[in-house]
């Protein structure tokens, strides 16, 4: 029985401005012994870089792609870079049974991820999806985070947190097994020129590889019954009590996903300070504008 699809190779072969060479790691999937072959893809650049390491996770429909403006800046920065696709998007596989989407499955996974390349001090760098997932991280084992960046994402344990539109694009998803994700891309990130927005859809060769797409959102950690609500309300409760060495918040004035008054909210939680950084022209994803902001991102986050 298949459990999953691989994308192949060639539908990368235009993807321009992100060489770094994929890397592949095997047996994560720990809740399903079939699974032992699902890989997970990830890039490893300087990896001896001295100012510390960081993980970018990326979000929702996105891959490591969107991260291409900032790690050539945080690589001079002499930072060691790893950048992982979630499974699902990206270069990694991609799921076709429902069963495997769940919040604590997705985490295990991370958690799993890090202890097999024996990952320490680590700095998480997050986007929405990736920081939803990744702010829970550090209870497991604190000590081994170092500091972490976030844009504009959620955390948080019941709807009430959640804005209109966020809800509104929950619905969106479930009920859609074939998402465009190339004119989404484009609609919301004006900045993209069409090679650009064509790499966000290379993941897909076609619907049946989208799972993941149609159903992510809808593991949101929202209630009671759903998977991930406790582990999720653990977290808010350790990042209220707890903080991490260095904490850099980064929200953008027209994102209309994660308004910039919700990430003041986490801000306060995660960092007891301010935001940041307020990246003016930015929408929802905002290290597409990555080019405006890392270099007084990654030397002061350097420097803190």
């Amino acid at each position: 029985m298949q459990l999953f699809k691989r994308t192949p190779d060639s539908f990368f072969q235009k993807v321009e401005n992100f060489d770094y060479k994929t890397q592949y790691i095997y047996e994560l999937v720990d809740f399903n012994d079939d699974y032992k072959d699902f890989r997970l893809a990830y890039i490893d650049e300087n990896h001896d870089g001295e100012s510390g390491t960081l993980l970018f996770i990326h979000g929702h429909p996105t891959w490591s792609y969107l991260w291409r403006h900032l790690i050539p800046i945080a690589i001079k920065q002499n930072f060691r870079i790893l950048a992982i696709d979630l499974p699902g998007f990206g270069k990694s596989d991609k799921p076709i049974k429902k069963n495997f989407f769940s919040f604590n499955n997705y985490r295990k996974i991370l958690l799993n991820f890090i202890d097999k390349l024996n990952l320490k001090n680590v700095n998480l760098v997050l986007h929405e999806w990736g920081g939803t997932l990744g702010l829970t991280l550090p209870i497991d084992n604190p000590k081994n985070y170092s500091g972490v960046i976030c844009f504009n994402t959620y955390m948080s344990s019941n709807y009430t947190n959640l804005g209109s539109n966020y809800l509104n694009w929950i619905d969106t998803n479930i009920n859609n097994d074939d998402l465009n994700v190339r004119a989404l891309m484009a609609r919301t990130n004006r900045i993209l020129n069409l090679s650009e927005c064509n790499a966000y859809e290379a993941p897909f060769p076609d619907k049946s590889y989208k799972l993941s797409v149609q159903l992510l959102p809808s593991i949101f950690p929202s209630s009671e019954e759903k998977d991930g609500y406790e582990i999720s309300l653990k977290a808010q409760d350790w990042w209220k009590e707890n903080s991490l060495d260095k904490c850099f918040i980064l929200g953008s004035a027209k994102d209309p996903l994660i308004p910039l008054e919700k990430m003041k909210l986490l801000s306060q939680i995660i960092s007891k300070n301010e935001v940041t950084h307020v990246i003016n022209n930015a929408g929802h994803f905002v290290p597409e504008w990555g080019m405006e902001f890392g270099e007084e991102l990654f030397s002061q986050f350097k420097e803190s």
